[in-house]
């Protein structure tokens, strides 16, 4: 009998995880992917572009609640949790709730979709009461494996495994020089100011006026007012049209807009530019020059501090000259392009074997842990973001108040 996992997901790169990483184990494992009705879910579009270049077939996604996960409705031996840290969170809790505590049948593992470095204790929390945390790289897996000594009891453990999408078996081939397209990939959180954004905007225009016959593209992840896992303030598609009509990027604009997959639109002769996005791995691991835009920070805050020390850090004006620089091998292998061998399917395997036979159990400060979960964890999985940060700010002011009250009685 193959072991079994059921991947769950929720928005569009949590999905792309969910597929990509299915599809590497292969068929000797009995693999089912869903996703989980939340307000980020993905597009029809999107939901293709996850889906596109894996054996597996977009009509065959299921969609379910967080209100369907409990042991009863779940045969599988895996639960692989490819999702944002609340719905995590609130599946681990429904599944653990409904379990035997020491014959627990459904292993719990999960990973998040991308650069992961450094490791933020915000993400481990949520997905504390796993039985397994997957790293990518093994700069995260020592950055995480300190999260552990943070708290006593139960912690998931550590394993590493490589980014799904990622096909260089160690070092990828070396950046060729022939660039003919740009192809900028945004980010969503980074970097945040509207003005930041434009001179990036600008920067392109004037890398393509620089380099007649030069193509550059803006590869969205979603057009402006599109669900994506993160939300963005000022999408550049939308300050596109406003410096057209400003007149700051001149009436016939050099730049495209594309959405769909990374591999439709990066084609050998291009060259990758981000400030920080996982983008970055799929152009290296193509071979492809490959820029990370410096002039905004490099460090925890723009979620570019993984490429100190790459060497393909550069700056806007890098970006208008085409100087691309070749990533060093020392920090390839430390960051995402190691040489895998099978440990990490071999330590998967136990794990199901260890949760067919119901062999797992559940630690008691993992129950207590889950039981008090925060109220705003399980709003997030069902509200809109721009809802709860409302509800947040009401709260906050709530409390201010009460504190105040409290000091002018005491």
């Amino acid at each position: 009998m193959n072991p079994s996992i059921l991947a769950i997901a929720d928005s569009d790169s949590y999905l792309k995880l969910a597929v990509t990483f299915l599809d590497r184990l292969g068929p000797s494992w009995d693999r089912r992917v869903a996703l989980v009705r939340t307000p980020v879910m993905p597009t029809e579009e999107q939901i293709a572009a996850a889906f596109s270049g894996t054996n597996f077939d977009p009509r065959d996604l299921q969609f379910l609640t967080l209100h369907q996960l409990n042991s009863a409705s779940i045969p599988e031996d895996i639960v692989f949790a490819a999702a944002t840290g609340p719905v995590v969170a609130e599946a681990y809790s429904r599944i653990l709730r409904s379990e035997p505590v020491n014959a627990r049948r459904t292993a719990l593992i999960s990973a998040l979709p991308g650069v992961a470095y450094p490791a933020t204790a915000k993400g481990w929390n949520y997905r504390r009461a796993g039985d397994a945390f997957i790293c990518h790289s093994h700069a995260e897996a020592r950055d995480f494996s300190f999260m552990t000594e943070d708290h006593e009891g139960h912690q998931p453990t550590i394993m590493v495994s490589k980014l799904p999408f990622l096909h260089s078996a160690g070092f990828p081939p070396e950046p060729h020089k022939d660039i003919q397209k740009i192809v900028f990939a945004p980010q969503a959180k980074v970097p945040g100011a509207r003005e930041e954004r434009e001179a990036i905007l600008l920067s392109l225009e004037q890398t393509a006026r620089l380099n007649p016959g030069l193509e550059v593209t803006v590869k969205l992840r979603a057009r402006a007012g599109e669900p994506q896992t993160h939300l963005e303030a000022f999408p550049y598609d939308q300050l596109h049209d406003d410096l057209q009509a400003s007149g700051r990027l001149g009436q016939h604009s050099h730049l495209r807009f594309e959405t769909g997959t990374m591999s439709s639109v990066l084609d050998r002769h291009s060259a990758l530019v981000t400030v920080s996005s996982t983008a970055a791995l799929e152009s290296l691991d193509r071979g492809l020059p490959t820029m990370i835009l410096a002039d905004f920070g490099v460090n925890e805050q723009m979620i570019n501090e993984v490429f100190r020390g790459s060497n393909i850090l550069g700056s806007l004006d890098d970006l208008e000259s085409l100087s691309f620089s070749a990533p060093t091998k020392a920090w390839l292998r430390e960051n995402y392009f190691h040489r895998m061998d099978g440990s990490f399917q071999e330590s998967l395997a136990i794990l199901a074997q260890q949760a067919h036979h119901g062999r797992l159990s559940t630690d008691a400060e993992v129950l207590a842990f889950i039981k008090n979960q925060p109220m705003r964890h399980r709003l997030r999985t069902v509200l809109p973001t721009p809802v709860v940060r409302v509800l947040q700010k009401i709260r906050r002011l709530l409390n201010n108040g009460g504190q105040k009250n409290l000091r002018s009685t005491s």
